[in-house]
């Protein structure tokens, strides 16, 4: 073999050598099942505490790395019994265990530490009684105009009809009926609608929704409905509740309310049927009372109510069968909030 004919050779088996090389790293990379380990950001699941015989979900946010628990009837944590539960990759350190009982009382705080994979991350526990408190309604306002709401062009009748009919005012005014049909007791004043239809006069795409601004950030405890044309007609059978939960002045989009309540009323027909114009009954001067849990609401100051059926779309042909069209009309007098104040909250 001649001397160009080695040195050509010499080099294939090195060009051999280096793809095989090549071949087999990717081969490696191919087949590695190393795991990457990116640091864990939800440190704790869920947390739960009792203290006699109320038991309370936690509130955790893994964000501001605290939970809080907030009790109604109890007043003294001074031996709380906690458990937690934390995903199976969260490294436990010092004071992190599934179940202890700690003193939170008078403000005492209860920390651990748990590892996210990167760094140590330090937690603090709280307790609260929570009160409710009454939002004042001079604070509340009703916001117009959000993509899937009522036409807003609807909703304020009253102006131009000598003051009676609906108006955003009213939902907020104090007054409610204390009788049957006691339409004089708000002045044939409410807060409502009538839609034909869902479809506005230029195109628009309507809803049977309406947004409520609380006028501050509140987990909401309970709103009570007070009914204009009681559990009948164009009031609410059927009716969901929503909050806002980011931050600035809400939109129309669903994706960004969660529902925090659903209210059936429908029954309630059947009950006030068998009252007399002019009689009072409670479902009357009390109307629909929802009350919320303080863990499974967010804080929020919009709030939003779905119209899902009125009482003619519900009973239909068992309503006078003449108005059938108005299965989106709505109507109620008055909406009541209170939030809750925890005992560390002026």
């Amino acid at each position: 073999m001649n001397i160009d004919m080695k040195r050509l050779f010499n080099t294939l088996m090195i060009m051999a050598a280096v793809s095989l090389s090549v071949a087999s790293c990717d081969i490696e990379k191919k087949f590695d099942t190393t795991i990457p380990q990116y640091p864990l950001t939800q440190l704790v699941k869920s947390a739960t505490a009792t203290v006699g015989d109320e038991t309370v979900e936690g509130v955790v946010d893994n964000a501001a790395h605290t939970v809080t628990f907030v009790f109604n009837g109890t007043k003294d944590f001074s031996s709380t019994e906690i458990k937690f539960n934390f995903p199976s990759r969260v490294i436990l350190k010092e004071g992190a265990v599934e179940e202890l009982t700690a003193d939170l009382n008078a403000g005492k705080t209860y920390t651990f530490v748990v590892n996210n994979l990167e760094e140590d991350i330090t937690y603090t526990v709280t307790a609260y009684k929570a009160s409710i408190v009454q939002v004042d309604r001079t604070q509340c306002s009703v916001i117009t105009g959000l993509d899937g709401d009522a036409d807003p062009s609807k909703l304020e009748k009253a102006a131009s009809n000598n003051g009676y009919g609906t108006g955003c005012a009213f939902l907020f005014d104090g007054k409610w009926m204390k009788k049957k049909d006691g339409y004089t007791d708000v002045h044939y004043q409410c807060f409502g609608w009538e839609m034909n239809s869902l479809k506005g006069s230029n195109g628009e795409n309507f809803g049977t929704a309406y947004t409520v601004d609380f006028g501050a950030p509140m987990r909401v405890a309970r709103m009570r409905f007070l009914p204009y044309r009681a559990y009948t007609e164009s009031a609410a059978a059927l009716y969901e509740i929503y909050a806002w939960i980011l931050d600035g002045e809400p939109s129309g989009d669903w994706s960004n309310w969660p529902m925090i309540a659903t209210v059936d009323d429908s029954a309630k027909w059947n009950i006030i049927k068998e009252v007399g114009e002019g009689e009072t009954h409670p479902l009357i001067t009390e109307g629909t009372t929802v009350d919320f849990v303080y863990s499974d609401v967010p804080l929020a100051r919009y709030y939003r109510v779905k119209i899902v059926k009125n009482f003619y779309e519900y009973y239909q042909d068992k309503m006078n069968s003449a108005w059938a069209q108005r299965k989106y009309w709505y109507d109620v007098s008055e909406l009541e909030a209170w939030r809750y104040n925890l005992d560390s909250e002026e």
